[in-house]
Order: C-alpha cells, then sequence, then structure tokens
C-alpha cells in the first residue's frame, strides 16, 4: 500500500473518532442555573383608621375606628399608632371630626376636635360666627344646597318700583342644613344601616323650610341679621370651581352696615341699599348728587346721623 494512502486512511480515522467523541459528549444533560428570590417582609405597624365614613361634625366612637397594618416606611407622624396610643379607640371616643373620613383613611389628630367641644364650634374657622336663616326648597336651589358647599345670599325687598333684588353676601359657606352637618356618615343623611353597608351616600334634599347655617364673619352676620328683618333672603348655589374666588374687591360696600340716627331714632341699612338712598333722598339730597354707594354725600344730610358699623 502507498504511503500517501496510509496517510489519508489514519487522518479519517482521526477524524471519525474526534467526531464520535464530540457527539457522546454533547449528547449529556445540561446544567442548568437556578435563581432562588427571597423576599424580605418590610417591618409593618398598626394605625388607627375609619372603619366606617364618618361626617364633618360627627363625634367618633369604637365602632367607627378599627386598627390597620401600615409599613413602618409609610408612616407620617401624625398617624394614630398603636405604639404611640394603644387605647386610641378609647381615648378618642366623642372626639369631633372638622373633616370627613372615608373607610381605610388614617386618622390623624389634627382632623379632630377634643370631646367637650360641641358640633358646629368645632367646625367653624376661626374669628367666623356660625348663622342661621329660614329657607325653603324654592329659596335655595330646590333644596339641592348640602352642607360645605359655597352660595350667594340674595335680598329682595318691596319698593315703589316693584320688587328689587340684590346681592348682600357673595362666596360664604354652607355650615350646615337642617340637622345634617356633613356629606357622609349618619349627619349627612345616612341611615346607620347604611353606614354600616358602607354604602356611599346619596344625594339627599329637603321639600319643606329648614333652617340653613352660614359660615360668616362678625360684619357679614350683622348684614345677614338686618337684611332678614327687610325682605327675603334666597340662596344661589355657586360652582364649586369658585369657592376660592376672591368677591371681596369686587363688591365692597355691600358687607357693610350703617347706623342712622335720624329724628332721634335708629335704623340701620346697608351701604349700597335702597334704604340707604331713600334715606339720602328724604334728607334733600338727590340720587344724582349722592350715587348708591357715595356715603360721603349721605353723611352730609342736614338731619341725619350716620354712623358706619366697625368691621
Amino acid at each position: 500500500m502507498k504511503p500517501a494512502r496510509i496517510i489519508l486512511l489514519l487522518v479519517a480515522l482521526v477524524a471519525g473518532g474526534l467526531a464520535a467523541f464530540l457527539v457522546t459528549r454533547g449528547g449529556g444533560p445540561v446544567t442548568e442555573t437556578q435563581y432562588v428570590t427571597e423576599v424580605v417582609e418590610e417591618a409593618k405597624t398598626q394605625i388607627l383608621v375609619a372603619r366606617t365614613p364618618i361626617g364633618v361634625g360627627e363625634r367618633l366612637n369604637q365602632q367607627t375606628l378599627e386598627w390597620q397594618d401600615w409599613p413602618q416606611g409609610a408612616l407620617r407622624a401624625d398617624y394614630v399608632t398603636i405604639a404611640a396610643m394603644p387605647d386610641a379607640p378609647a381615648e378618642l371616643t366623642g372626639a369631633v371630626a372638622r373633616y370627613e373620613f372615608f373607610p381605610g383613611e388614617p386618622i390623624r389628630e389634627a382632623k379632630l376636635v377634643s370631646a367637650d367641644q360641641g358640633y358646629l364650634s368645632a367646625v367653624l374657622s376661626p374669628g367666623m360666627r356660625g348663622v342661621s336663616v329660614g329657607v325653603s326648597a324654592v329659596s335655595s336651589a330646590g333644596g339641592f344646597v348640602v352642607p360645605n358647599d359655597h352660595v350667594d345670599v340674595l335680598l329682595t325687598t318691596q319698593g315703589a318700583a316693584g320688587e328689587r333684588s340684590e346681592v348682600i353676601l357673595a362666596n360664604v359657606r354652607v355650615l350646615a342644613i337642617g340637622k345634617r352637618l356633613g356629606e357622609v356618615g349618619t349627619s349627612g343623611g345616612q341611615t346607620e344601616d347604611q353606614v354600616s353597608s358602607g354604602s356611599a351616600p346619596q344625594a339627599i334634599t329637603f321639600e319643606d323650610s329648614t333652617i340653613a347655617t352660614l359660615e360668616l364673619d362678625p360684619s357679614q352676620a350683622e348684614t345677614l341679621i338686618n337684611a332678614a328683618t327687610r325682605g327675603q333672603l334666597t340662596l344661589t348655589l355657586r360652582s364649586v370651581a369658585d369657592f376660592a374666588e376672591d368677591t371681596t374687591a369686587q363688591r365692597p360696600g355691600n358687607n357693610q352696615t350703617v347706623r342712622v340716627f335720624r329724628f332721634g331714632k335708629e335704623q340701620s341699612v346697608m351701604a349700597g341699599s335702597t334704604g340707604a338712598v331713600q334715606i339720602a333722598q328724604s334728607a334733600g339730597i338727590s340720587s344724582a348728587d349722592e350715587g348708591e354707594n357715595n356715603l360721603p354725600a349721605i353723611e352730609q344730610a342736614p338731619d341725619a346721623a350716620i354712623e358706619l358699623a366697625p368691621q
């Protein structure tokens, strides 16, 4: 046999053996790398939350409160924790809610007032007064005015030229309608069964006459009380987009009360009202001279003394 053939045969045998070796080795099981994920649970504590809806002005009790697990990393300083106040449901029983709480919402003491204070005094803003007026469904947006709405107060009077309506107060907050103090909870008109079941509050209207309690500053309170003796009051509902609107600059004289001493008798009128104009005219000042809002001209009346009520 020729040497070339011998060499070729050896190469073929080596190649075949190598191929067989590779095939045999490649057919073995493939080793898979497994990764194990370990879940580390975050430390938790318990905080006090509302079990049922709590309306504005409602008093808390142990049936409306409960403890709930809460991550330590999500705690806020004003939350009521079981570590800081273990008897919180009993200690906070009777406290009055100044704002609404929804089921599962954390209880914060900044939204509560002490148990020895009344309902309305708890929800009144500092420096404000609660003043009540009688209204009907017709004179209050069909009875759809509810607590926390904002309204304008209109006064309608009867004069020689017929009826005249004017805005005497603008953008004032409604504290209560009848016995309702809030949108949710029993003070919002829901029954105990509705509150315990957690059902959503329903729109509730009144059909007959009732009492509306408004949040006013002292000057506005005097204006409203004086207006109630002069004619019919009507509440006009404002859009929620206008709640933050500042109306004091638009009507600077409407909320100012003027005490008039004429012929030894005292009479209270509002600046710019028809009563002030009539007094000026009876004192010999023409409407062209004084204008409806021109108090200095009215003060020149020879037989009338004008005193501005303090703001």
